[in-house]
């Protein structure tokens, strides 16, 4: 009887699972329907909206937002509409291979979000095809819009990033001729100057590169030196107790000392090279506040190593002191190990 009641309420227990397994694929085909509902309530359309990136029809700019709507033979933005064949250069490229499926409507749109979204710039003039400038390109367009010695200069022939089989004499009586509205210029300004920032911060980021390259053999000839002497130093000598006041030992201290200004030195400057390069994120809560400012950092270390220094110097007939010191050095004995080893991997 009892081996009869356990299988009655196994089953009823397997049988609540796949109701509820039924349910819930139920739901999942109900809103798959929804969704397919929702996506294709205009037939084959789609839309989004979008608000970045910039518009310019017929030589007008488009304020944003930025309706997108596309069908199987042609897109609109906001109230234009465009046949399908002005996009020619994104209908022309190659489907993705995990696309294999998509329909002309779908790429352009695809990719005129993906532009407009990233910053990008579009030209549409009427019987034209369209004109796309990507971030660095659309710096070059937005800075003869709303900059008047860019624009004197592109009036001059400075036009190298305009795309290849453009009218340029119909784009110079354009830029010539456009009104910019303060809209524009602001989100423009403000665009040019985190562009400007960018590439200042990757100028210096080269120099600081460059820099690391041209000094890392000297800096990994005085690492390896300073390393083997402290090692030789620490290995010949350490603190013992009974020997606290000798000469000797006192003696020891300002090697130990010594050697730890050198090492401490060293890895200050291979933490300001590396960290200007770009490739290394310093930890040290303390001194990541420092990093990008190096003259702060160079003080803050010079202060911290040189006040220890003193400190243990002074008291170097204390044992305590002596240990400070031993130990003081082997530290930046290994972290010299460190900047070698990474030194070895990187350059």
């Amino acid at each position: 009887m009892r081996v009869v009641v356990l299988l009655l309420l196994f089953s009823m227990y397997t049988g609540s699972i796949s109701i509820a397994q039924d349910a819930d694929r139920s739901g999942g085909r109900d809103r798959s329907s929804e969704r397919g509902q929702r996506r294709g309530g205009r037939g084959d359309t789609s839309d989004s909206v979008i608000e970045s990136g910039y518009v310019f029809i017929d030589g007008h700019y488009i304020r944003i937002p930025y309706q997108i709507q596309y069908s199987d033979s042609e897109v609109s933005i906001n109230e234009s509409t465009f046949e399908l064949s002005v996009f020619e250069g994104w209908l022309n490229e190659k489907k993705k291979r995990n696309g294999g499926s998509d329909d002309r409507g779908r790429r352009v749109h695809r990719n005129l979000r993906d532009m407009l979204e990233g910053d990008g710039s579009l030209v549409l003039f009427d019987g034209e095809p369209s004109q796309v400038f990507n971030m660095s390109a659309s710096y070059d367009l937005l800075s003869v819009l709303v900059n008047a010695d860019s624009r004197e200069a592109f009036g001059n022939g400075e036009r190298e990033w305009l795309p290849t089989g453009v009218d340029q004499q119909s784009w110079v009586r354009w830029i010539g001729e456009f009104k910019c509205p303060e809209e524009l210029r602001e989100r423009a300004d403000s665009f040019l100057t985190k562009i400007e920032e960018l590439e200042s911060t990757n100028d210096a980021q080269q120099s600081a590169r460059r820099m690391l390259e041209s000094s890392a053999y000297p800096l990994t000839v005085v690492g390896m030196l300073l390393v083997v002497m402290a090692f030789g130093h620490l290995l010949s000598f350490k603190p013992d107790s009974d020997a606290v006041k000798s000469l000797e030992t006192q003696r020891a201290v300002g090697r130990s000392l010594t050697l730890l200004v050198a090492l401490s030195a060293l890895d200050l400057i291979w933490t300001l090279l590396v960290s200007r390069a770009g490739d290394m994120k310093e930890l040290n809560p303390l001194g990541a506040a420092f990093i990008d400012n190096p003259v702060a950092l160079i003080l803050l270390k010079t202060v911290a190593t040189l006040t220890a220094v003193v400190l243990l110097f002074v008291l170097r007939q204390h044992h305590v002191a002596q240990k400070g010191a031993w130990w003081g050095c082997l530290i930046c004995t290994l972290l010299t190990v460190r900047w070698l080893t990474f030194n070895s991997m990187f350059t």
